[in-house]
């Protein structure tokens, strides 16, 4: 129980327990303190907490994955639903890929698995054959997010609730955030185009986003004069959120003075969501928001 405290303690804190364990007992113990952590979680039914702990064992997944083999990785892909093969029977690959180090996952769990970054999106990977080709670096962060979102599946108890949890999870109660973050903000329904919106209803939710949605949805508070403090205030609410790097990144962004990215970059980012031809989301028609 105490190590399944410190577990989570630990993820909300942005960072992961580092395994300590030598004899057989402490790497049960670590095991049992994951559930124990899961039972936690489970009771107090925390969407921002329930994120931080996935996001920290996806990260302690993937140190440990640089360690293993390929004998290893390869069965905990499969276990993970990531099956890779080494071949592919497309000859394109063959030309374009005939090196070592290629690896092929299906396109169903390469589009379930994939980080919401640029440099996956499909577009920009090559294709052939129902695979898709990665790296060895790749596999491993395609296997992160697969943990993540496993770790983030957290079933309701079931039965009564024993007494050992109830108490973790009012040590732990006094470590989350006092005030919930967007409540600083209020924005009104028509106030922002679909797609900024969209990106607000996920930092609302407390997922993840990725460097390009951040980035932009940024720009975009900033142009419409949203404080650096209110921006910093709304990012807290993302899983890994780091106050002294959200506040450097969005003073630049302020100081350099970006401009909105256009419809059809947001659209190369993979963020456009509705078609609204309006070139920019500055463009959009709603009524003038503000904060309180």
């Amino acid at each position: 129980m105490d190590k399944g405290l410190a577990r989570l303690k630990s993820a909300l804190s942005g960072k992961w327990m580092k395994s300590t364990a030598v004899h057989e007992s402490e790497k049960l113990a670590e095991v049992a303190s994951y559930a124990v952590s899961r039972m936690i979680l489970s009771y107090m039914r925390n969407r921002y907490l329930t994120n931080k702990f996935a996001v920290a064992e996806a990260k302690l997944a993937h140190s440990f994955f640089e360690k293993e083999g390929d004998g290893a990785l390869g069965t905990i892909s499969e276990e993970l639903g990531i099956s890779v093969k080494k071949e592919n029977q497309s000859d394109r690959f063959v030309t374009i890929h005939g090196v070592n180090g290629i690896l092929f996952v299906p396109l169903p769990a390469y589009l379930k698995f994939s980080p919401r970054s640029i440099d996956y999106k499909l577009v920009n990977r090559s294709v052939s054959n129902g695979f898709v080709s990665v790296n060895p670096h790749e596999r491993r962060r395609l296997m992160e997010e697969a943990v993540r979102k496993k770790a983030g599946e957290i079933p309701q108890l079931r039965g009564g609730v024993p007494d050992s949890i109830k108490k973790a999870a009012e040590n732990l109660k006094s470590d989350l955030p006092k005030i919930e973050p967007q409540s600083t903000v209020t924005f009104k329904e028509g106030d922002n185009p679909p797609c900024m919106e969209k990106l607000l209803e996920s930092l609302k939710k407390h997922e993840n986003l990725n460097h390009q949605s951040r980035w932009a949805l940024a720009v975009y508070l900033t142009a419409r004069g949203m404080s650096v403090e209110q921006i910093v205030s709304l990012y807290s609410n993302l899983p890994d959120f780091n106050e002294k790097i959200t506040k450097y990144q969005v003073e630049h962004i302020k100081k350099r003075g970006y401009s909105v990215p256009s419809c059809a970059t947001l659209l190369s980012y993979g963020i456009c969501c509705a078609d609204c031809r309006i070139g920019s989301p500055l463009n959009w028609k709603g009524k003038v928001w503000g904060a309180v």
